[in-house]
């Protein structure tokens, strides 16, 4: 049952610098958002990095993080990018 509070995956990136700018934007609005991702694995298979961080939130934040980012678009490296659509729902 979804509820919420569940935690789900707003955007996937290449690399953790994208990651943590998209995530400071939804702190900086208001939003409980954090950056999963493996750097010890990113290091050993560095060719095979894409969508290794993941940018997530709660879910009934989820619309809001679409909107946030949509009103405050960022440059980012654009590598393994995945934003909201793809979410686990």
């Amino acid at each position: 049952m979804e509820k919420d509070n569940d935690v789900v995956v707003f955007a996937e990136y290449g690399n953790e610098i994208d990651a943590n700018i998209v995530k400071g934007v939804l702190e900086d609005n208001g939003l409980t958002a954090g950056v999963l991702g493996d750097s010890t694995a990113n290091a050993l298979f560095h060719m095979m990095n894409e969508g290794n961080y993941k940018v997530v939130v709660l879910r009934r934040d989820l619309e809001t993080a679409k909107a946030i980012m949509a009103a405050n678009p960022i440059e980012t490296a654009g590598e393994g990018e995945s934003n909201g659509d793809d979410s686990n729902d």
